[in-house]
């Protein structure tokens, strides 16, 4: 990686982890800056405002949470052996820090009206829903019950994340991880 992209990855990172922890109003340039120790000027050769950092925000969790999910679909051989490797994957990162739940949907949520970013967080966020669909067609659901079984998993996910963001209950993982696996054993 070049000096440049590196400076340009550096920002986008902490943007993220800012966004995430403190939320997207709350956090200003200078935070930015001030977590990632380059010059004003670096952050303004890269991009023009702190929504064009957001954008590239989007792409930079979707790629990461993206290829963790693909990653664990391509090992899994049901959709119980995904739910427990990929909430084995969240449990492993409460170890060392707290985590603040789905950055997709947090700041998808801050940005709802802000219809450019709204736009492409919900972009992401399907990519999720999809990985969810391959996966659980995999594992033999099929038909109707697909579409609505591939919809409330996303939800089971999001919505238990949010709540473990609100509550920092850890147990709110191994609720998610039971109601995500009621999904294949129930009508949904």
């Amino acid at each position: 990686m070049k000096k440049g992209e590196a400076s340009k990855a550096k920002i986008v990172e902490a943007a993220g982890e800012l966004f995430w922890k403190q939320g997207y109003a709350a956090t200003g340039i200078r935070d930015i800056l001030d977590a990632t120790g380059l010059p004003k000027g670096s952050f303004y050769f890269y991009f023009k405002s702190k929504s064009d950092v957001a954008r590239e925000v989007i792409g930079y969790y979707s790629r990461l949470i993206i290829d963790v999910l693909k990653d664990t679909e391509e090992l899994a051989d049901s959709w119980e052996a995904f739910c427990d490797a990929f909430l084995c994957a969240f449990e492993e990162k409460l170890k060392d820090k707290q985590y603040y739940g789905c950055p997709l949907a947090v700041l998808g949520m801050e940005l709802a009206f802000q219809e450019e970013l709204a736009e492409s967080y919900w972009e992401a966020m399907d990519q999720v829903r999809a990985i969810f669909f391959q996966v659980l067609q995999k594992s033999g659901v099929s038909g109707e019950k697909l579409e609505a079984a591939a919809d409330f998993a996303l939800t089971v996910y999001e919505g238990n994340l949010l709540l473990y963001r609100i509550s920092r209950d850890r147990n709110r993982l191994e609720r998610m991880r039971y109601q995500m696996k009621q999904i294949v054993r129930e009508e949904v």
